[in-house]
């Protein structure tokens, strides 16, 4: 496994490096396995690791060749070129091929420095990544942590490129040559002296070193004051330069160092050239210069972290950063030794200028633009930047005081205490402090001039841009009038906005022009602004719009120019103000008399608010003026003050008369309320209402007076006061009238005589309101109620007399009418079986059924009798007459009885129909045929299934069930049907006995018909009576030839094709007899018999074709063979021959083939195509044949001659060489006597490879002689060479190896002789059989006899040395077998090989090394797995995971189960280990282990369980709501709280598991008595949720947890929001009003749809209680839509019906409607003709109008909300099914209400006498349960759906449940869904499983049937029983 591992892994490392050195993986990987020890190191965890893998591709020599790849290490040339590296994340980890990409990172090295690539990588990759911020990283972060990340990542960038130049900038000086390199290379100072009296190596030297000096004069001339820079570059610049200078004079300095270059320097002092003083002066300069960077660089970098503001940071910070920064200057100046000076310090301060004005800028356009951006906010940056300005300036007078302060106190002498500050001294060249006295002095123009002009640049802008916002604040206004100044100044701007300039570049002086033009126009505009604004105020009437419009100006004129001129616009107002008093007093006075009225106001109201209306319009504007006082002193105001207060006291006296009139008619108002409550009409005498309209005027008054603020008199608010009461009783009192009579309607016709004594009970209790009783008196509530109380006693007797007529009595004798005795179909024709069946099944379902509702409808008579009798009265009690009930009694028998007698005709009638058919014979006919009869083949004759005789019967058997039916019936208690049994009357009916008499012969006539048909089939009895097998061998007895073959095959087809014309119907009366049995019998037989001819024929054919075929590919390929010696022209010959007799017998063997194949094919027989395929080409590959004969003739006639002359010379010569070569073996062959086996194997090598060469001229010559006809020449001596030669060779080759090989292994390392046992094993071995196999002769030769000792040795050690190798072994091991063997055993040694351990005889001692060797291997599989424990579990830890915002203080689950597996795994172990008896070295730590993990067992398993628990309840009790339930409780948890959080914390200090629970006495003490505690709290908390679930039994439906957050969060309504998916179908959230938070005014489904509340419903007190008034309110707002609905259903068309209701309330219109339609066309169409296609048209219209808005775009639809399409899909699904129930109605021709295809449909009907609807499936009516279902998405409805529902609401009806059965996916749970939205009814969809038990299953049964929900089981067969 290891090494699979290793490949993978080398294999990834080689898939990454190839392209990206460019060569091939292949060549990778050889280079990975050349250099496996390095990568072993750096991919493995044990022996020695490497941390990085570098891998480099070095060029080929020869061009175009690839280049080689090699690992870079120690040994090897430094990297050059392209390279790879690999490094380790974590090396103290083995990497695996599972997780390599994780574990390893890489990178590319390319052409140059390592460092290169990184700064590539950061510039090209990482940087433009994080700054494009694909994943919105930079969102989590702060805007300042976001800056700094980026200032320090350009750090690192400009760090690397600095380190890059440094590696790079130095300089080159030139290089000696190799002459020179050897000669510093010496090193001793003879060779140099030699080669300083060489001119040729002074003059080399010489030239040399003047380079240096060219190179070196070139860099010191090149100094600072030199240097070209742009005049804004920034103090970094500074920086970079020395930096530069610096590398480059330290390269200088390394490289003099160099041994060459000293070398060159000592040559010249030797030689005393007077290049080397020009040299060494120019060294002197280079040693200075070189300090002189060394120093400004130190001084720079301390610097640097001040001047990063300058480039990060804002103006702000940076003014904040200033005075560090100057001071630093300021000490840099005092300190430094070569930067002080004025020019350098002044340059320094110039660039810091620059860098403030870059960043200023940069700032001010950071977001966008100048003109891009909100003029407030630009103003604010400008003046930011000023700010910086003004502090840089003053920042810098104060740093130049402070200097000249520390130079006056140095001057004069000041201590230690005054020269802080001051300048630092300076070392001379003895190395004593030199004090220099310096002034903070510079060129202040150089340094803040282009400040100065930026600062000035901004101030306009700051009065440009503010200009700009004052005029746009204008036009915000939208003050009409002001278009044509505002259009003027936006082209100013725009003509400014339009210039191309920066506007902040102030060198440019363009802008200052266009800044004083820019002046000139807006100052034009103001004076425009003035002359509007004098117009505006001229041309305004109202004064409350001139003040209104003044107040507008002077918020907007800030400017100086415009608020002097509005100040005088306020005493014009006021002077115009004159006008307005006047105007309100003459509309006063022409409309005093008669006011306009007001909208909904009554009379004394709406004058009294005319009044106030003119009032207001003078009293506003008179408060404005008087707030000023100055106005108000002149003498106009004065008089204007008097003129106001005149109009404004005659407008309030005229509002005082009318209050004074309407007070004195009060009293005569409140008259009427003395009247009685009700009044009989005398002319249509109908009770109603008598209320007296006064009383609501007079209300009406009171209620507007009171809202303007009028007093009103006590009589008038008494009367209010009674207002809610008076209005409800008459409300009440209209309600009981209207109910009144819509009861007295409903009443049917027939039981009112019976209810005679019920309605003059009624008249009692309405008779005091129409008498007594009056507005003003105490006992109305009483009165009222009683109505309401004897109205719902009156309305539940009708409709309970209703219900019962209706659905007990009238829908079961309907029903019984309907029935049909007798399944039958008219478009399906039935086998007698199942017809029988089918009938039985039936009628037994309709007898039960008819008996059934026969003994329903005798209940429902005697149930309604009773009712009526018994039905309490107050007021009236006489008696229910009894001739009325008999009448009843009598009626409703009769009824019952002509419904029974009309299913009986019916049924008897259609069998008649059905039965005498007059279908005439033949395949066609005009009705179906009754009866499906097979016609077989029973050999040896054709029948008919089932007979004639068969059918009739079952028609008789019918006949008398159908009449039998009745016979169950029950008699009547009481006189009804004179007494008889229903049956006897019905079986006396003529029409019956009628029916049944024609039906005992139906079937007569067909006889003969039948007979006659079955005889035409006898023609066809040969091929089944006839014997196939006999027959074949007569025929082939004949031997046939081909044309038999094909008569006999034409015989047999002919046969199929007449059985194929046989009709497969054949309709005789009302059988239909199918013929396609006996079809099926016939042609199976005939094909039977033509199959047998047909493969006889093709195997035959195939077999000659086989033969064929295969002879020509042998033929064909040998004919293609080369011919090119003597073995090639005979076999040539040979083929030729043979290709020659075949062509004479062509035809005969080609012909008969084609014959046979064209047969089969005439006769469409099954031939494969390849067959076909060669059939075809036989002539062709003949001819190809022929033609290669001819070639190859051709050949061998030019080849013969030569050939023969040849072989004849060559035999002679090979005949004398033969004796030759027999004479030399015997001479010096193996087999001379006493020859040593290694010196005979040598011989025997030798006469082989002779021997070989002249026997295969033996072969050749003698074919030859063969093949020209000369006669062949006989060899003895080398026939007897050969037979010795193969003995000896069997002996020597095996002997030769055998003793090579053993030497070998004897030499092998004991380090690898585990690697080669293996190896040596399996070649010994093979070995040891070769001498098995060897013949007898040669076992007594010497070789034999030595071989087989030395391998019979070597095998016998190999096993120990097997188990010597083990890794087990260990020293004291070694030691037992050195004492045991009595040899030392040097295993350690690098030198010990396996010739030493055989050298020490262990064979002697085989059972106690045997021993040593086992224990060896025990032991270590024990230390192994006690160290992997012991490893394990000392760093194993407890992982933590965070618990709400409470910290890490719960155990993470899935670490501590995983945990906990590995404790019992590591238990197991440990267990194990201490069974062996091979545990005594490490016995006493596996006790302890075991001991360490027992204990941590135990305590991790109470941690656990009490972790589990206290989560639990933590959230219970840490709410505030719940914990106040059980105080006692809560308590209790916060104890248990505080020693958790105690536990969890010491855990998160010591989280290595076994040092945190083993020895931990506290913890083993307090998780038991936790957990104690735990238990008794959760013990309480269970009676608590049963209490709240008993209040709200949906809280049954959610589990404990949810709950508990539910009540947890009781004082606060909104947030159980996410939770109401759990107790409401579809109510997603609630919304709350807007001010009273408490109140929920309307519900939400999960798509947004809303139903708005009829009624608010306030969430106050405890959960349970308003969550129950919400569910109410919800079903009663969905009730009153639905009454809605069902109204506009009638009036409304499709959409607008769609469109004004919600999705569930628009479904249940369209089915009302649907509903209304049909039932109104079933009651029409017997008398109407086409009402049913005309409400078929209705119903398509509908479905055409819903599609057409289904077609509307997304967007039309999207209005009415983002749910309408789904809604309209749902009704278009619904209304397609009721299109197609009404289609099938009238294709069916149901005429009927009652008929059962109309009563089985799902039918909607609004109950307006019980106000709720109803909808009706068959028999069974269904309450319609108005739970809010939101925009749901409906099944479609299949027949199988409606069967469903049928049954379900069947078994509904009975009280039963249902349990749909059928395999998964077939819709069992979504039609039991989808029914349930039909009945408005919230169903509950458990998912059963094996977990649930009888508690669960409680639960769930207990919310069902106290919520009346419907619950759904779901796999209801899960569950474990």
């Amino acid at each position: 496994t290891t090494e699979v591992a290793m490949d993978a892994r080398a294999r990834w490392l080689a898939r990454v490096a190839a392209p990206a050195l460019d060569v091939d993986a292949a060549d990778v990987e050889a280079c990975l396995n050349d250099a496996q020890l390095a990568v072993r190191a750096f991919l493995n965890a044990e022996g020695p690791r490497h941390t990085k893998l570098v891998l480099t591709a070095i060029p080929h020599p020869q061009a175009g060749r690839k280049p080689t790849v090699a690992v870079v290490t120690d040994e090897r040339p430094a990297l050059g070129g392209r390279g790879v590296y690999f490094c380790r994340v974590d090396p103290d980890k083995a990497a695996t091929a599972q997780a390599i990409e994780s574990e390893i990172t890489f990178g590319t090295i390319i052409d140059g420095l390592a460092i290169d690539g990184l700064q590539r990588f950061m510039e090209g990759v990482m940087v433009p990544s994080l700054k494009a911020d694909v994943y919105a990283w930079s969102k989590r972060m702060s805007k300042p942590d976001h800056a700094d990340f980026f200032l320090s990542l350009n750090k690192c960038a400009t760090s690397l490129a600095s380190a890059i130049a440094g590696l790079r900038g130095g300089m080159e000086l030139a290089k000696p040559g190799e002459e020179l390199r050897q000669l510093a290379a010496s090193g001793s100072a003879s060779t140099i002296s030699r080669a300083a009296e060489d001119s040729a190596v002074v003059t080399e030297c010489e030239d040399i070193v003047e380079d240096w000096c060219t190179q070196t004069g070139r860099l010191l001339y090149d100094k600072d004051e030199n240097r070209i820079e742009p005049e804004d570059t920034g103090p970094s610049t500074e920086l970079e330069y020395w930096r530069s200078r610096m590398t480059k004079l330290n390269s200088i300095t390394e490289q003099l160092k160099q041994p060459e270059c000293k070398a060159v320097i000592s040559v010249l002092g030797l030689a005393k050239s007077r290049v080397l003083k020009r040299w060494k002066a120019l060294d002197i300069q280079v040693t200075d210069a070189t300090n002189e960077a060394k120093d400004n660089v130190k001084y720079l970098s301390t610097l640097e972290k001040y001047i990063e503001p300058l480039y990060a940071g804002s103006p702000a910070s940076i003014a904040d950063s200033l005075p560090a920064l100057l001071t630093n200057v300021r000490m840099m100046q005092a300190v430094a030794r070569y930067y002080n000076t004025e020019r350098r310090m002044t340059t320094l301060l110039r660039k810091i200028t620059n860098q403030m004005i870059q960043n200023c800028r940069e700032y001010v356009e950071a977001e966008a633009p100048c003109w891009d951006q909100p003029a407030p906010q630009l103003i604010a940056r400008l003046e930011t930047c000023l700010k910086l300005h003004e502090s840089y300036r003053d920042q810098y007078e104060r740093t130049r005081e402070a200097a000249s302060r520390s130079t006056a106190e140095l001057t004069t002498g000041l201590g230690a205490s005054g020269r802080a500050g001051a300048e630092a001294p300076r070392a001379n060249g003895n190395g004593h402090a030199v004090l220099r006295s310096t002034s903070f002095e510079f060129n202040e123009q150089a340094i803040f001039g282009r400040f100065e002009l930026f600062a000035r640049r901004v101030e306009k802008l700051i009065d440009m841009f503010g200009t700009i916002d004052q005029f746009e604040l204008l036009s915000k206004h939208k003050i009409e009038g002001l278009d044509v100044v505002l259009s003027n100044f936006y082209s100013v701007v725009e003509e400014l906005r339009r210039k191309p300039y920066d506007l902040l570049d102030y060198q440019l002086n363009q802008f200052d022009r266009d800044y004083l033009e820019f002046s000139a126009n807006i100052h034009e505009l103001e004076s425009s602004l003035q002359g509007f604004i004098n117009h505006s105020f001229d041309s305004i009437s109202s004064t409350e719009n001139a003040l209104m419009l003044l107040k507008q100006f002077q918020v907007i004129m800030q400017r100086e120019s415009l608020k002097d001129d509005l100040d005088s616009k306020l005493n014009l107002i006021f002077t115009n103000f004159t006008a307005d008093l006047e105007a309100v007093q003459r509309i006063y006075e022409k409309h005093k008399a008669n006011p306009a009225p007001m909208r909904n106001a009554p009379p004394v109201a709406g004058n009294v608010a005319w009044a106030r209306h003119l009032i207001r319009r003078i009293e506003e504007p008179m408060r404005k003026f008087r707030a000023n006082v100055s106005l108000m002193a002149t003498r106009e105001a004065k008089k204007i003050s008097k003129m106001y207060n005149k109009i404004a006291r005659t407008i309030m006296e005229f509002e005082m008369l009318w209050h004074l009139a309407w007070t004195k008619s009060v009293e005569a108002s409140k008259v009427g309320l003395h009247a009685t409550l009700l009044v009989v009409h005398p002319a249509d005498k109908k009770i109603y209402v008598n209320f007296d309209r006064e009383i609501l005027q007079l209300l009406r008054e009171t209620k507007c007076l009171l809202r303007m603020g009028v007093d009103v008199p006590d009589e008038a608010q008494s009367v209010l006061l009674v207002e809610p009461k008076l209005k409800a009783y008459y409300n009440k009192l209209s309600y009981a009238l209207n109910e009144y009579e819509a009861v007295t309607a409903r009443i049917n016709p027939l039981t009112r005589p019976l209810l005679k004594p019920h309605l003059a009970d009624m008249e009692a209790v309405l008779q005091p309101g129409m008498v007594t009783l009056t507005w003003t008196s105490m006992n109305i509530d009483a009165y009222v109620h009683s109505i309401h109380a004897a109205l719902f006693k009156l309305n539940d007797l009708v409709s309970k007399i209703q219900d019962l007529i209706e659905n007990r009595i009238d829908r079961n004798v309907t029903l019984v009418t309907a029935m049909e005795l007798v399944d039958l179909r008219a478009d399906e024709s039935y086998t007698l079986d199942r017809f029988v069946a089918m009938q039985e099944k039936h009628m037994k379902d309709q007898v039960v059924s008819m008996r059934s509702k026969s003994m329903e409808v005798e209940a429902a008579v005697n149930d309604l009798i009773h009712l009526i009798q018994t039905f309490p009265r107050e007021h009236v009690q006489d008696e229910v007459p009894e001739e009325e009930i008999r009448k009843i009694r009598a009626h409703f028998a009769h009824e019952l009885y002509a419904g029974v007698l009309k299913a009986t005709a019916a049924s008897l009638n259609r069998i008649k129909e059905r039965v005498g058919s007059r279908t005439s014979g033949g395949f066609l006919y005009l009705e179906r045929p009754f009866f499906d009869v097979q016609v077989e083949l029973e050999i040896p004759h054709v029948v008919m299934k089932p007979t004639l005789v068969d059918i009739q019967g079952a028609i008789n058997r019918c006949s008398r069930s159908i009449l039998a039916c009745s016979k169950t019936i029950p008699i009547w208690d009481g006189e009804v049907l004179g007494g008889q049994p229903m049956y006897e009357l019905i079986a006396k009916d003529r029409d019956i006995i009628k029916t049944v008499l024609l039906l005992t012969g139906s079937i007569e006539g067909a006889k003969r018909q039948v007979y006659d048909y079955l005889q035409t089939f006898i023609k066809y009895d040969w091929l089944w009576k006839g014997n196939m097998q006999q027959a074949y061998e007569a025929f082939m007895a004949k031997d046939p030839s081909l044309e038999d073959f094909e008569s006999e095959l034409k015989r047999y087809v002919d046969v199929e094709v007449e059985i194929t014309k046989i009709a497969p119907v054949h309709n005789i009366g009302a059988l239909s007899l199918e013929t396609g049995p006996l079809k099926n019998s016939l042609m199976a037989e005939a094909n039977a018999w033509k199959s047998q001819c047909a493969q006889n024929l093709h195997r035959k054919a195939k077999e000659e074709l086989d033969r064929i075929s295969q002879w020509l590919h042998d033929m064909n390929r040998n004919l293609k063979r080369e011919v090119n010696d003597l073995d090639d022209v005979r076999a040539a010959v040979n083929y030729l021959e043979s290709l020659r007799d075949k062509e004479a017998n062509l035809d005969a063997d080609f012909g008969p083939v084609e014959d046979m194949y064209g047969l089969l094919s005439r006769y469409d027989v099954p031939v494969p195509k390849e067959e076909t395929d060669v059939v075809t080409d036989l002539r062709y590959s003949w001819k190809k044949l022929k033609k290669l004969a001819s070639e190859l003739q051709e050949h061998l006639s030019k080849m013969q001659a030569p050939f023969k002359k040849n072989l004849v010379r060559n035999i002679k010569l090979f005949v004398v060489d033969v004796i030759q070569f027999r004479n030399d073996f015997e001479a010096n062959g193996p087999m001379v006597p006493g020859v040593a086996p290694m010196e005979a194997d040598e011989r025997l090598r030798k006469f082989q490879r002779l021997f070989e060469e002249r026997e295969r001229k033996w072969i050749a010559y003698s074919e030859g002689q063969k093949l020209f006809g000369l006669p062949v020449t006989d060899y003895p001596e080398l026939e007897k060479t050969k037979q010795e030669l193969q003995l000896l060779e069997k002996l020597y080759g095996l002997y030769t190896t055998v003793i090579n090989t053993v030497s070998e292994f004897k030499e092998v390392l004991w380090s690898d002789v585990k690697d080669e046992l293996e190896s040596m094993t399996s070649k010994i071995s093979e070995f040891q059989n070769g001498c098995k196999k060897m013949p007898k002769a040669l076992r007594e030769w010497d070789a034999y006899i030595e071989m087989k000792k030395t391998i019979d040795d070597f095998l016998e050690s190999l096993p120990m040395v097997q188990d010597l190798t083990h890794p087990g072994m260990r020293d004291r091991h070694w030691q037992q077998l050195e004492e045991v063997c009595g040899q030392e055993l040097p295993v350690h040694s690098e030198t010990f090989k396996l010739s030493g351990l055989l050298d020490a005889n262990l064979l002697e001692f085989r059972e106690d090394v045997e021993e040593i060797a086992q224990s060896a291997v025990k032991e270590l599989q024990i230390e192994e797995k006690l160290a992997g424990v012991a490893s394990d579990w000392n760093d194993r830890t407890l992982q933590f995971s965070a618990f709400k915002s409470r910290g890490n203080i719960i155990l993470n689950g899935g670490a501590t189960v995983e945990l906990m597996e590995a404790l019992e795994e590591a238990q197991m172990v440990l267990g194990s280990l201490m069974a062996s008896r091979y545990v005594s070295p490490f016995k006493e730590d596996v006790q302890e282990w075991i001991t360490k993990l027992s204990t941590v067992s135990e305590i991790l398993e109470q941690w656990v369980q009490v972790q589990s628990t206290w989560m639990y309840l933590e959230a219970v009790f840490t709410s505030g709501d719940i914990a106040k339930q059980p105080p006692q409780e809560s308590k209790r948890f916060q104890g248990i709280d505080k020693n958790w959080v105690k536990i969890m914390s010491k855990a998160n200090e010591q989280p290595v598991v076994v040092q945190y629970c083993y020895g931990n006495d506290v913890l083993q003490q307090l998780l038991p008595h936790l957990l104690e505690q735990l238990e008794m709290c959760q013990k309480a908390l269970s009676g608590y949720l049963d209490q709240k679930r008993a209040a709200f039994p949906r809280f049954y439906f959610v589990s404990d947890p949810n709950l508990l957050e539910i009540l947890s969060q009781g004082s606060n309504p909104e947030a159980i929001q996410p939770h109401l998916q759990s107790v409401f179908d579809s109510v997603e959230y609630v919304e709350f009003h807007r001010t009273e938070r408490t109140q929920i005014t309307t519900i939400f489904s999960d798509v947004g749809e809303s139903i708005t509340l009829r009624h608010r419903v306030k969430a106050e007190g405890n959960i349970e209680d308003w969550l129950n008034a919400l569910l109410r309110e919800m079903q009663n707002s969905v009730s009153a839509i639905v009454r809605e609905v069902a109204s506009d259903s009638e009036v409304l068309d499709t959409t607008e019906l769609t469109h004004k209701y919600q999705a569930q309330i628009s479904l249940i219109g369209i089915q009302f409607k649907w509903t209304a339609d049909c039932e109104d066309a079933l009651y029409r169409a017997k008398s109407e003709k086409g009402i049913m296609g005309q409400t078929n048209k209705k119903n398509q219209a509908r479905l055409t109008d819903l599609v057409n808005m289904n077609m509307l775009k997304d967007d039309d639809l999207r209005k009415y909300g983002k749910w309408t399409r789904r809604k309209i899909e749902t009704m278009i699904t619904v209304d397609v099914h009721q299109r197609d129930v009404w289609e099938e109605i009238v294709k069916r021709k149901v005429r009927d209400t009652e008929d059962f295809e109309w009563q089985k449909q799902a039918r909607f009907y609004w109950r307006y006498d019980m106000d709720y609807a109803m909808i009706s499936v068959a028999d069974v009516d269904f309450k319609y349960c108005n739970e809010y279902l939101g925009v749901k998405e409906r099944l479609v409805i299949t027949p199988l759906t409606d069967r469903c529902y049928i049954t379900l609401a069947q078994a509904l009806g009975m009280f039963l449940g249902g349990a749909p059965a059928g395999p998964a996916g077939t819709g069992k749970t979504e039609t039991t869904k989808d029914m349930g939205c039909t009945l408005g009814k919230y169903v509950v969809v458990t998912n059963c499983s094996d977990q649930m038990d009888y508690r669960i299953m409680g639960n769930i049964l207990k919310g069902l049937a106290q919520s009346g929900c419907w619950g759904c089981f779901d796999e209801f067969n899960r569950i474990d029983l």
